[in-house]
């Protein structure tokens, strides 16, 4: 048994908290300065913890554990089955984890040659690890990115959820066989739970207390998390099944917004873990940038699969660009790896510091994007309409008067204004499925599509210029955005947009709008209002 020399100082348990807690927020706020996602911050207060010799912190794997399964059971919240059943995320997650794993094996079968003592002696089963472990990508960074876009309904943030969900299916497989543990008989009646969804969705609508919803919803995924562990099978996939059960019940909604906060900060604590494993030295440090470009490779096989199975050019960059990133499941995979001797102790935090700077890179691509775009899909080529997915083909429309885009509550409430008191014909454009489907099922007409795809112009063919267009967007970068776009085309349609922020209505003025509302100086019928005023004295000039 070790016994502590005398000098030697054990720190008190508060004292380690307030060091985490002062290293989350100083690491926290410098990424945010630098236009990084805070959670680089994060990670970088892990590491700086570690460095100045605290090597673990009581509870904090706890918390990380916690974080990531209510990360996982909000994601099931939001997650239609039919998201991840469609041949597109199906064929891509499948296809890219085969063609990564195989690729990445031979890259690093090549880059054992160099003289690295990591790299000396990798076996076949060494490097199929590797090629594993970076075929993932994270869910945490990932969602995290989809949210500050507005995607997370989009064709983009639909293929990367399914994505990400089946990675994770498959890392609980890959983990489960490298274990050497059997899941119980009757663990493979599990997916039969689903079965039960349409009887949920059905359940009493009582619950809307914030500390009741916070308190149940982290029951509820803890709960599931453990039961599945009895099973024989992660936790973790047991959370994102209880997220899904729930995802068609009125409560969901309340769910996911409850636990936002409380899951971003147990996050913090997954961050510092990973951080807390130390820096490697400089042979370790070569072999995380060897994996950092690599992500290359990684995005570009992202792009091609996505596009294969009938997505468009834009689409396909986009998927990619998001995916291109290393997972905590890497991580996992990797620490089993040491754990049976096929790789050695040093590429745990090998993996971590590139996972760390797989984030950096994507927060940098993130903020880089339309350049990067731009220069991409010059080498992506277009495929014929035949072999397009139905959501990407051409959409005709040949009596449109008035185009609103974003069929959310005020987006609604303009179309319902133009249609029933000034009797135009209007079309909606809107990214967000389920909301698309339950409005064409109501008489709506719905044209599927992301208005800040620039593709998405080249997607709808009007037989005429309508008289008006509506933009009833909540980001306001992507209202100028699309503003822009549309008075380089069209320079004389009236083009009205609400802001949630009174002094970017002058922003958006300026920019070519006829008319800027307020959002909270009146809903849907004041900016339909003042839109056809606008109209209607252009049309007296």
């Amino acid at each position: 048994m070790r016994t502590r020399s005398p000098t030697e100082y054990v720190y008190p348990v508060d004292s380690l908290y307030l060091t985490a807690l002062l290293f989350a927020i100083i690491g926290g706020f410098v990424a945010s300065v630098l236009r990084l996602p805070p959670l680089i911050g994060f990670l970088g207060a892990g590491f700086a913890i570690s460095a100045i010799g605290l090597e673990s912190i009581p509870f904090v794997d706890n918390m990380a554990e916690l974080g990531v399964t209510t990360l996982l059971f909000t994601i099931g919240l939001k997650l239609n089955p039919r998201d991840i059943a469609g041949p597109r995320v199906i064929g891509s997650a499948t296809g890219h984890a085969v063609a990564n794993t195989v690729i990445f094996a031979v890259i690093f079968g090549i880059a054992s040659l160099l003289p690295l003592r990591e790299l000396t002696g990798l076996s076949l089963t060494s490097l199929i690890f590797i090629g594993i472990a970076t075929s993932f990508s994270s869910t945490v960074f990932v969602m995290s990115q989809l949210e500050e876009q507005s995607r997370s309904g989009s064709a983009v943030g639909r293929i990367a959820i399914g994505v990400l969900v089946l990675q994770d299916i498959i890392a609980v497989g890959v983990l489960v066989a490298s274990s050497g543990r059997r899941p119980e008989i009757w663990a493979l009646a599990l997916p039969l739970v689903l079965l039960l969804r349409p009887l949920v969705t059905r359940m009493p609508d009582r619950m809307f207390r914030t500390e009741l919803l916070v308190l149940t919803g982290i029951g509820i995924a803890v709960g599931a998390y453990s039961f599945c562990e009895l099973a024989g099978l992660s936790g973790s996939l047991g959370s994102l099944l209880a997220g899904i059960l729930l995802s068609g019940h009125p409560v969901a909604d309340r769910f996911s917004s409850a636990l936002v906060s409380v899951r971003e900060l147990l996050l913090v604590g997954f961050f510092l873990q990973i951080g807390l494993g130390g820096l490697p030295n400089f042979g370790g440090f070569l072999i995380a940038g060897i994996l950092i470009l690599a992500l290359i490779a990684k995005a570009a096989i992202f792009i091609v699969i996505i596009h294969r199975v009938g997505m468009n050019r834009r689409t396909s960059v986009l998927s990619g660009l998001t995916l291109a990133n290393y997972s905590e499941f890497g991580l996992i995979v990797i620490a089993v790896a040491v754990e049976r001797g096929v790789l050695g102790p040093s590429w745990t935090s090998i993996m971590a510091i590139a996972v760390a700077g797989s984030f950096i890179v994507g927060s940098i691509v993130a903020d880089k994007e339309e350049k990067l775009l731009h220069f991409i899909l010059h080498w992506v080529s277009e495929l014929p309409e035949s072999r397009l997915a139905p959501d990407e083909r051409p959409v005709r429309v040949a009596n449109a008067d008035a185009l609103v885009f974003g069929m959310g509550r005020v987006g609604l409430g303009v179309y319902h204004r133009l249609r029933d008191e000034y009797g135009l014909r209007v079309y909606g454009i809107d990214f967000d499925e389920e909301r698309i489907e339950r409005l064409r099922g109501s008489g709506h007409n719905i044209i599927s599509g992301d208005v800040t795809d620039f593709e998405l112009w080249q997607r709808i063919q009007l037989e005429y210029t309508p008289r008006l267009i509506v933009l009833a967007i909540p980001a306001h970068f992507d209202a100028i955005q699309v503003l822009r776009t549309i008075r380089e085309t069209n320079p004389t349609i009236v083009v009205a947009s609400t802001s949630q922020v009174r002094a970017h209505t002058h922003e958006l003025l300026d920019d070519g709008a006829d008319v800027a509302v307020y959002l909270y100086d009146g809903a849907g019928e004041e900016l339909a209002d003042q839109a056809m005023r606008a109209v209607l004295s252009q049309e007296v000039l």
